[in-house]
């Protein structure tokens, strides 16, 4: 017989937990397990359920729909299988009957209202859970205590313990094989007279916290959708992670400032009793949670999380007759309290010349009418104005490990501003365990996502993922295996790939046996390879150092299972501009970086130089260049003294030249690069609007324009350029002056010109090569690493 004296946790379910039939089944279940495990330790112990309302009831009741909250709870009584709550219902219909009868809407009266949600949601689950063991439902109005402040009552502790420890130390369970498990309405309370009060939205978190205190638990468990608290809001950071322990400080902060898992009231009872809370997922839950306790974790982490508070105007009080006048704060903030709008955050000059103040938006009238009230005279002689910026989110970021961290605030407004996010205003609490920012709502998302990979990305392995053992993939091998043996590069390849045999190990692949692995492994599969790929945590990089254009294709499905790409492979941005611009916005929606630097050059910096100028405000006028390293070195070596077609033969013969010279003759590689550097000044090219000449040709032909080239104190090229919306390639007579006339071996050349270089920006090395292909490679892959998107 268990007589409540004693109860081993407290468990609160959330609206969307208790939101049908089929998760009220799913509760009864974990409590039942809760329950055996409760039982089975040496200390036996009860288990004590809150519940929230199922999930929409409330906004219904507020809206007064009767017909939904009735229809809501028949259908899950009758698929439950337990009594239907009539008497509940027909006493809800009254009362919403009455209220639209008086025309009475008033706090108190929605109050009321608002209860039906808890009490019906704690009886279906009462009565189901009274099928496998003892239950009852507890209406908490009987036991908490609060003021009259309706919709937002305050607790009084000393009334509501007394009546807690009472009503539990008298519940007595006749059957000595079962223990009670009480169902308590959550979120709702009475006053001293006995009217129906509640705790504000959310408040389901604090019930469980004001009856766990009193009961003494080990612990206040709060069931949600989510696996526990998180380093971010995962619909706005994909890669964003659960907590395993934060400090109560660091969740009422998280929890103040948007992290919406726990109510931020709900600690306080906690803290007060040192009790842990642990943030459980009622969906997944052999998920460890969240457990909030007393100290930080000692994790390393200097941040804990990202979060925002929407809907907030920014008020603006500034004039000279505020500089050094004592009391101005004062004023201001006495002004505000009288017109009851709540200030999130302050910033002030020292002088009082300025001071800052965000509101939620729909507290704004109030505050600044009041204080214009206050400032009457000031106003009107134009000494002091008052502003109002609307349509503003307070971005924080938290954690305790950031008190006496040096360089925090750099780091945050760092990752802002390369983001181009405008701070409005700024604060740092006493305790530096919070900076907040105000920007504008629309630059929200991108804030916070740029602060996660600021403090979260940035940090730990990066998995690799190859496909492609040839020439440059293999030196890509090679090249990272020497970092790692010199350098802390924290990378692990944990997947490579051939046209025969695939290898996957999430513990890493020894790079000094890497080809034994491969042959070792399974046949080539790729979808395989991508599916056990995606499911290893962390950061993943898919490298493609193939040619395919079928694996090109597989790029969209790749970001959206969660990888970068790094690629030499030029057949996904030749692909229509459809695909092309479609791959962007994956990229963007699902934050990930795409490194094709490669592309163009091989190891030559064209590509990111073009970013880096357009990120400037610069504008690109002209590419030209030579950037075929075959067509170069053809052309570097014809004289006309030998046929052009045994010069050809000759780089066959020293590998510069495809297996088929047509394919190098053809111009095609060329103007490959012609549309990716075009795409990447803007222009929404086409393969097909690149105009190309074809040098497949006979030898009279090249003894021809060599002769007029000599005659014209010119050299050949075979040059590329990208003007006014056109791309083409052709054979040209190049003066000696000109930057591409001065080329050796296989070199390629770039002449950027642009508003700012009105003499062009010239790049110019080797322009193939598998060495210098692959550093390119793995160039991308470190800026992948240290958080660069380009």
């Amino acid at each position: 017989m268990n007589k409540g004296g004693k109860f081993a946790r407290i468990m609160k379910f959330g609206g969307s937990s208790v939101g049908s039939a089929e998760r009220i089944r799913n509760v009864a279940k974990i409590v039942l397990d809760a329950l055996r495990q409760a039982q089975g330790k040496p200390t036996k112990g009860g288990v004590a359920v809150v519940v929230s309302a199922m999930q929409g009831v409330t906004d219904k009741l507020l809206a007064l729909d009767f017909d939904f909250v009735k229809e809501k709870h028949l259908a899950a009584a009758k698929e439950l299988k337990v009594p239907a709550p009539m008497e509940l219902l027909n006493e809800l219909e009254l009362v919403i009957k009455g209220i639209k009868l008086l025309g009475d809407a008033s706090p108190m009266a929605l109050d009321l209202v608002a209860s039906f949600g808890e009490r019906l949601s704690s009886q279906l689950v009462a009565s189901y859970l009274n099928k496998k063991t003892l239950s009852i439902a507890v209406d908490s109005r009987e036991l908490v205590k609060t003021d009259s402040n309706f919709q937002n009552a305050a607790v009084d502790f000393t009334a509501t313990n007394r009546n807690i420890k009472k009503f539990f130390s008298k519940l007595v369970v006749s059957r000595q094989s079962s223990v009670v498990v009480p169902v308590i309405t959550g979120f709702i309370s009475s006053d001293s007279a006995g009217k129906t009060t509640t705790l504000g939205r959310g408040g389901s978190d604090y019930s469980g916290a004001i009856f766990g205190v009193a009961l003494g638990v080990d612990v206040v468990e709060i069931w949600t959708d989510a696996d526990g608290i998180m380093t971010a809001d995962p619909r706005i950071v994909k890669s964003a992670a659960t907590l395993p322990q934060v400090s109560y400080e660091e969740a009422f902060e998280m929890a103040y400032f948007g992290a919406k898992v726990v109510h931020p009231a709900t600690m306080l009872p906690a803290i007060k009793k040192n009790i842990p809370v642990l943030i459980k997922n009622t969906f997944n839950p052999k998920h460890p949670g969240t457990v909030i306790i007393g100290s930080a974790a000692k994790d390393g982490k200097i941040v804990k999380n990202v979060s925002a508070i929407d809907g907030m105007s920014l008020i603006n009080v500034g004039g000279t007759d505020l500089a050094g006048v004592p009391g101005t704060a004062e004023r201001v903030f006495r002004a505000v309290s009288e017109a009851k709008a709540n200030v999130v955050l302050i910033a002030q000059a020292s002088s009082e010349h300025t001071i800052c103040l965000a509101v939620r938006n729909f507290e704004a009238d109030r505050a600044v009418n009041a204080i214009k009230k206050e400032f009457e005279n000031e106003v009107r002689r134009g000494k002091v104005a008052v502003e109002r910026r609307d349509s503003q989110s307070i971005v924080a970021v938290v954690g305790d490990n950031m008190r006496g961290t040096p360089g925090i605030v750099g780091r945050v407004f760092a990752a802002l501003g390369a983001a181009k996010i405008n701070v409005s205003a700024i604060a740092q609490g006493g305790s530096e365990r919070n900076i907040s920012c105000v920007v504008n709502e629309g630059d929200k998302t991108a804030a916070i996502r740029a602060l996660h990979r600021e403090f979260f990305e940035n940090v730990g392995e990066l998995k690799i993922f190859l496909v492609g053992t040839g020439v440059v993939g293999g030196e890509l091998l090679k090249q990272i295996n020497l970092q790692l043996t010199t350098n802390d590069l924290q990378l692990k390849i944990c997947g490579i790939a051939d046209v025969e045999k695939m290898y996957l190990s999430e513990k890493g692949i020894d790079l000094r046996n890497w080809k034994k692995s491969v042959r070792a492994g399974e046949k080539t599969d790729l979808s395989k390879f991508i599916a056990e790929a995606a499911v290893m945590g962390g950061e993943k990089v898919f490298v493609d150092c193939t040619a395919s254009e079928k694996i090109a294709k597989m790029y969209p499905q790749l970001v959206k299972s969660g990888f970068h790409i790094v690629t030499p492979n030029k057949k996904f941005n030749v692909s229509s501009h459809k695909e092309y611009t479609n791959l962007r916005s994956l990229l963007a929606t699902h934050q990930k970086s795409f490194h094709y630097d490669a592309n163009v050059g091989a190891g030559l910096p064209v590509i990111s130089t073009i970013k880096n100028l357009l990120a400037a405000g610069d504008q690109i006028k002209k590419i030209e260049g030579v950037f075929s390293g075959t067509l170069s070195y053809l052309f570097n070596n014809f004289d006309g003294k030998r046929k052009f077609s045994d010069l050809v033969a000759q780089a066959k013969a020293l590998g510069y030249t495809e297996p088929d010279p047509k394919e190098d003759l053809s111009g095609q590689d060329v103007g490959r690069k012609l549309l990716i550097l075009a795409r990447e000044t803007g222009l929404p090219a086409e393969l097909a609007e690149v105009k190309l000449e074809n040098l497949v040709k006979p030898d009279s032909y090249f003894a021809g324009r060599i002769k007029k080239a000599k005659a014209k104190k010119s050299v050949l090229r075979y040059v590329a350029t990208v003007q006014n919306g056109r791309m083409a390639a052709s054979l040209k007579e190049v003066p000696m002056g000109n930057p591409l006339a001065s080329l050796s071996g296989a070199d390629n050349v770039f002449a950027i010109y642009t508003k700012y270089y009105k003499n062009p920006l010239v790049i110019r090395g080797a322009g193939a090569g598998a060495e210098v292909t692959a550093a390119a490679v793995l160039n991308g892959i470190l800026r992948i690493k240290n958080g660069k998107t380009n």
